[in-house]
């Protein structure tokens, strides 16, 4: 039996579809979810719902790199998947939130934090990969707290399961989800502080000469942060207060979602030059372009790493061709023009 995928219009044609979600409004946004209601699998890094009908649904689950789904069409898979299903540890009335089996802080902030205001219960089973960091559970606590959900955590090992009467609502459009994030700001703090994010306890993008970055913007009053060091609420007050930002690019900057109107952020780049890097290209331009935040791109020169931490989790080629897994070196005048506190 192949696998048959259905669209947004297919679902609302057909009963036998429209049956099996609910469509819940968001309370801080003007857009309408498609919830999946019904027994379905999926995997802990797709998060892509097969119905034991072997119907699919990519225009609502659909969410990353779309390459990737290419797969759950092949005939491989398919016999697979057919043969082993039977076998797959199963839940019941699950909550599917999800979270990055990489324990990716962009990913779990931007694609699967924003769907957890799509219940319409108040006692709900939440269902996230096993790596999901107390960070990012204790913050996903205080949003259920707050809107009286009662929640209980179950954690997902990489792999496919089983899920019986069970919900997961689809993947947002960024513009939707960034929108959804901004508005947790509750109260918007005086923008005042000017804040340099370091990368120095990262494996890589770190800056090599910041040392003359930090003696620069010392003089000018900036805040010197570690993300690693604040939780989740923490970095939201700290990004909603600030003026200026300037980092390496990485995942701490998808605070950004959290800044007010006009705030200036100086994002520090390689220089990018392979395929593998254009999903990295504008992830945070185009933040500052929804919010209307004041967006700078610095290219910085790559330097080699010695005894690269990472090298065995990353493709040789992609390794040795791209910029994204090196060190950077700024030079100062060039932010320091970019800068420019006189105007």
């Amino acid at each position: 039996m192949k696998l048959t995928d259905y669209n947004n219009s297919d679902i609302k044609k057909q009963d036998n579809l429209s049956s099996k979600f609910q469509s819940i409004k968001g309370d801080n946004v003007n857009f309408t979810c498609n919830v999946l209601n019904s027994n379905f699998y999926l995997d802990t890094h797709n998060y892509y719902p097969i119905t034991d009908e072997m119907f699919t649904f990519s225009e609502l689950f659909m969410w990353g790199d779309t390459l990737k789904y290419d797969n759950f069409y092949k005939k491989d898979f398919i016999d697979n998947f057919n043969l082993n299903k039977k076998n797959f540890k199963s839940f019941s009335d699950i909550f599917i939130l999800g979270s990055s089996a990489q324990d990716n802080y962009y990913r779990n902030i931007i694609s699967f934090l924003p769907r957890i205001f799509y219940t319409n219960k108040k006692k709900i089973n939440i269902a996230v990969h096993r790596n999901t960091p107390n960070k990012f559970r204790n913050f996903i606590k205080i949003i259920c707290n707050k809107n009286k959900i009662e929640t209980k955590f179950i954690f997902l090992d990489d792999g496919f399961y089983k899920f019986k009467n069970s919900q997961i609502p689809q993947f947002l459009d960024q513009n939707n989800s960034i929108k959804i994030l901004n508005n947790l700001v509750s109260h918007k703090l005086a923008n005042k502080k000017k804040i340099y994010v370091s990368r120095q306890n990262c494996h890589y993008r770190n800056l090599v000469n910041e040392n003359d970055i930090l003696s620069y913007l010392t003089q000018l009053n900036f805040e010197i942060v570690d993300l690693n060091n604040f939780s989740i609420p923490d970095q939201i007050d700290l990004f909603s207060s600030a003026e200026v930002i300037i980092s390496p690019t990485g995942s701490g900057l998808v605070n950004t979602v959290f800044c007010q109107k006009g705030t200036k952020i100086i994002e520090i780049t390689p220089r990018y030059n392979h395929k593998y890097e254009d999903i990295f290209k504008n992830r945070y331009s185009s933040i500052a372009k929804i919010l209307g935040l004041d967006y700078f791109n610095l290219e910085a020169d790559s330097v080699n790493i010695d005894n690269h931490t990472s090298r065995r989790t990353i493709i040789p080629k992609i390794y040795d061709e791209s910029n994204y897994f090196k060190n950077l070196i700024v030079k100062v005048q060039k932010l320091k023009s970019i800068l420019n506190f006189n105007n």
